[in-house]
C-alpha cells in the first residue's frame, strides 16, 4: 500500500505539472535558468544518461569520495562501512558491475575487504563533469559495466590570451568535518597548466541516538597538468596525481593506515575536421595503489600491506560519413595485485610488516577493440555498438593457474524525438570476467581452493523510457528488464565465503519530474525501484535496495536560495541473508524510514558563494538496507550496532571564491 501511495503521489504531481506547464512563467534557458547555487538532484534529460556538475554545492553534502557523490543521484545506493570508502550499487548491482572511469583511467582498489573501492581515490569536486550511463548501453569506455558506466571527467583547457582563473572553497560541518580545495588554471594560446589540491577530514560521527560510529578519515589529493596547444585543433597534456590518507570503519577491527594512489597520464587530441575523419584521441596511463591495514594501534599483532599497479591506454578515432557518425578504437590494460602480511609467530609490528617482500596474488592483461555508431534515419536515431575483449588472467596463490577469456559485448538503441518528447528502446549485452575479489573467495566445491574456475557473467538487458521537456516541466522515465546468466554470487552461508555462478533476473524502473512553478519556485520528485531474483535458488537476490522516493522544493529570492529535501525509503523484506556481492551481503530485513534536510545559499556578484544546510533534521536513528555490519564499532563511548547507522543531525557551511 505504501508503494502505491508513493507512486500515485508522484504521478499526480508530474501530471499536474504538465497541466500547468503553459500557465507558469517561462524560463530563458539561454540565460542559464538552471543556475541555482544548491543542487539537490539530477534528472535524466537524454536517454539513459545523467550528467551533473560536481562543482556546484549539493544536498546531501557528499563524503569526500566518489561514492558519497553518487549517493546523491537517484538509483544509486552505497554500502556504508564508516565515514568514507563506501561501495556504490546501481539498480541493485554492485562491485565491478559498475565501470568507474577516472578521467580516462581505470583505477582499481587493492583491499580484499574493499576498504578502497575505485571511488575512494576520487574527490568529486575536482572534476568538471560526472556522467552516469545506465545499463550496458556503451562500449566505448573499456570493459562494459553491466549495471552502468560512471565517467569522472576533466575539461581540457584552451586560452586565447595570457590569463589565469581559479577557485577556492572551504567546508566545515558537524563531527569536525573540514574540507578545502584550491584550483588554478593559467596559460596562453600555446601552453597551460592546471593545479588543484584538496583535503578532507572528519572525526567519528554520531547516529540519532548519540552513539559514536567509528568513521574518522583524513584524505589529501593533488593533481597537476601541463598542456601544449600548438594550434586550435591540437592539445598534448601530461598530468600527475597523488592521493593519500587513512580511515577507520565501524564494520571491522582493521584500520586503514595507508590509502595511497599515484598516477601519470599522457593524452593527445587532434581535430582533423576532414570529410570523413573528424578527430583522434590517444591516452596512456600508469597508476599504483598502496594500502596498509592493521590492528597494531589496538595492541593486536595483525597487519597486511597490498599494492596494485595498473597501466594501460586507448586510441579512438571519430568519423562522419553522411548521416553516419562513429567512434572506433582499441584499449589495453595490464594489472598486477601483490601483498605481504606479518606472521605473528615471527614478526611483530609495522616495521616487520614493511620489511617483508611482496608476493604476487593475481595479474591480468586485457585488450579490447570496439565500434560505436549513430545513424540518423530522420526522425529515428539508431545508436549501436559492439566490442571484443581478450583477457589473460593468472592466479599466483592457492592452486595457481592461467585462464584466457574472449568476451563480446554490444548494444542497440533507437531514439525518437519530436516536440518536447524523447522515446527510446534499447537492448544491451555485457560479458564480464570474475574480478579479483570474486576469484579470491573459496571455490564452491573445495574450500581450500580459490574460485578461479568461475564462468564469465553475461547480462542481457532491455531498456525503455520516455523523456518530456518543455519550458517549465521535465518528466523522465526508465524501465529495464535483465537476465543474467552465470551471475557471480558471494555466499557466506555455511561458515565459508564462497563465489559461485547462478542465474538471476533483475527489473525495475525510475521516474522523475521537475516543475518550475514560478521563476523563483521549483520542485523535483524522483521514484526508484529495483527487484532482483536468484532464479537458481528460487529466492531473492541479495543486496538490492528497496523502493525510494525523493521530493525537493527550492525557492530563490534575489541572491538567496532555500531548499528542502524529503527522502522516503520503504522497508525491504525480500532478502537473502548471507548472500550478496563483493561489496557486502544481506544482514536481514530492514525497516523503512524518512529524513528531511534543509539547505540555503547566497551569492555575492560573480565571485563569492556561500551555502549551508542541515541534514537528518529530526535526528533519526536509521541504517540503509545496503550496509555493512556494525560489529566492529568499538571506539570508547560506542556500542556495536546491527548495521552501520547513518549520521544523526549534522550541519555544514561552505564558502567558495571564484577568480
Amino acid at each position: 500500500m505504501k508503494r502505491n501511495k508513493l507512486l500515485l503521489a508522484l504521478l499526480m504531481s508530474g501530471g499536474l505539472g504538465q497541466v500547468m506547464a503553459d500557465e507558469a512563467p517561462t524560463c530563458d534557458k539561454a540565460e542559464g535558468c538552471d543556475e541555482r547555487i544548491v543542487v539537490t538532484g539530477e534528472l535524466m534529460r537524454k536517454p539513459l544518461s545523467v550528467v551533473t556538475d560536481p562543482k556546484k554545492p549539493r544536498l546531501p553534502l557528499p563524503a569526500y569520495d566518489g561514492a558519497g557523490f553518487l549517493k546523491t543521484i537517484p538509483g544509486f545506493s552505497i554500502s556504508r562501512k564508516g565515514g568514507a570508502g563506501g561501495d556504490p550499487s546501481l539498480r541493485g548491482l554492485g562491485g565491478s558491475r559498475i565501470n568507474i572511469v577516472n578521467d580516462g583511467q581505470h583505477v582499481y582498489g587493492t583491499c580484499g575487504g574493499r576498504m578502497d573501492p575505485p571511488t575512494a581515490y576520487i574527490y568529486p569536486e575536482s572534476y568538471d563533469s560526472i556522467e552516469v550511463i545506465k545499463g550496458p548501453q556503451t562500449v566505448r569506455h573499456g570493459p562494459v559495466g553491466s549495471a552502468g558506466t560512471v565517467l569522472f571527467e576533466k575539461d581540457r583547457q584552451s586560452f586565447v590570451d595570457q590569463s589565469a582563473t581559479g577557485r577556492a572553497s572551504v567546508t566545515a560541518g558537524s563531527f569536525e568535518r573540514l574540507d578545502y580545495i584550491v584550483e588554478l588554471s593559467a596559460g596562453d594560446e600555446n601552453h597551460y597548466l592546471e593545479l588543484d589540491a584538496n583535503q578532507s577530514s572528519s572525526d567519528h560521527y554520531e547516529d540519532g541516538d548519540g552513539n559514536s560510529i567509528q568513521s574518522s578519515y583524513d584524505r589529501r589529493n593533488m593533481d597537476f597538468a601541463l598542456g601544449w596547444t600548438p594550434g586550435d585543433d591540437s592539445v598534448l597534456e601530461l598530468s600527475y596525481g597523488k592521493s593519500d590518507g587513512e580511515a577507520e570503519y565501524a564494520d571491522r577491527a582493521n584500520k586503514a593506515r595507508v590509502i595511497e594512489n599515484e598516477n601519470f597520464t599522457l593524452m593527445a587530441e587532434h581535430d582533423f575536421n576532414g570529410d570523413y575523419l573528424q578527430s583522434m584521441e590517444f591516452q596512456a596511463y600508469h597508476n599504483e595503489n598502496d594500502h596498509v591495514m592493521d590492528q597494531f594501534d589496538q595492541g593486536v599483532n595483525s597487519g597486511t600491506n597490498v599494492r596494485r599497479r595498473t597501466q594501460g591506454g586507448h586510441i579512438w578515432a571519430q568519423w562522419s560519413i553522411g548521416k553516419l557518425s562513429m567512434v572506433t578504437g582499441a584499449d589495453f590494460q595490464d594489472s598486477v595485485h601483490k601483498g605481504r602480511s606479518i606472521n605473528p609467530a615471527v614478526d611483530n609490528g609495522l616495521d616487520d610488516l614493511l620489511a617483508k617482500p611482496f608476493k604476487d596474488n593475481m595479474s591480468y592483461t586485457q585488450f579490447g577493440i570496439f565500434g560505436e555508431f549513430e545513424y540518423d534515419f530522420e526522425p529515428v536515431m539508431l545508436v549501436t555498438g559492439i566490442r571484443y575483449d581478450h583477457w589473460d588472467t593468472q592466479l599466483h596463490v592457492a592452486q595457481q593457474g592461467d585462464r584466457q577469456d574472449d568476451l563480446v559485448s554490444g548494444f542497440a538503441r533507437i531514439e525518437h524525438e519530436f516536440g518536447g518528447h524523447q522515446y527510446y528502446l534499447g537492448v544491451g549485452h555485457a560479458q564480464r570476467i570474475p574480478d579479483y575479489w570474486e576469484i579470491m573467495k573459496a571455490n564452491a566445491d573445495d574450500n581450500s581452493q580459490k574460485a578461479f574456475d568461475l564462468e564469465p557473467e553475461k547480462t542481457t538487458q532491455l531498456d525503455a523510457g520516455w523523456i518530456y521537456e518543455v519550458e517549465t516541466v521535465t518528466l523522465s522515465s526508465a524501465l529495464y528488464y535483465g537476465e543474467i546468466k552465470d551471475y557471480i554470487l558471494i555466499d557466506n552461508r555455511n561458515g565459508f565465503s564462497k563465489s559461485r555462478n547462478i542465474d538471476a533476473t533483475i527489473w525495475g524502473g525510475e521516474l522523475g519530474a521537475e516543475w518550475r512553478i514560478t521563476e523563483s519556485l521549483q520542485t523535483q520528485l524522483s521514484l526508484v525501484y529495483a527487484h532482483g531474483e536468484n532464479d537458481t535458488d528460487n529466492e531473492a537476490l541479495g543486496q538490492v535496495s528497496p523502493l525510494e522516493g525523493r521530493l525537493t522544493v527550492d525557492y530563490s529570492i534575489g541572491d538567496w536560495t532555500f531548499g528542502v529535501l524529503w527522502r522516503v525509503v520503504d522497508d525491504q523484506n525480500r532478502v537473502a541473508v548471507g548472500q550478496g556481492n563483493i561489496s557486502g551481503q544481506d544482514l536481514g530485513e530492514s525497516a523503512g524510514f524518512g529524513t528531511v534536510a534543509l539547505n540555503g545559499g547566497w551569492k555575492h556578484g560573480e565571485h563569492l558563494r556561500l551555502s549551508f544546510g542541515v541534514e537528518n533534521l529530526f535526528d533519526r536513528t536509521y541504517a540503509e538496507h545496503i550496509s555493512r555490519s556494525g560489529a566492529g564499532n568499538d571506539i570508547p563511548g560506542s556500542v556495536p550496532t546491527f548495521k552501520v547507522n547513518e549520521p544523526g543531525r549534522n550541519a555544514w557551511v561552505k564558502l567558495e571564491y571564484l577568480f
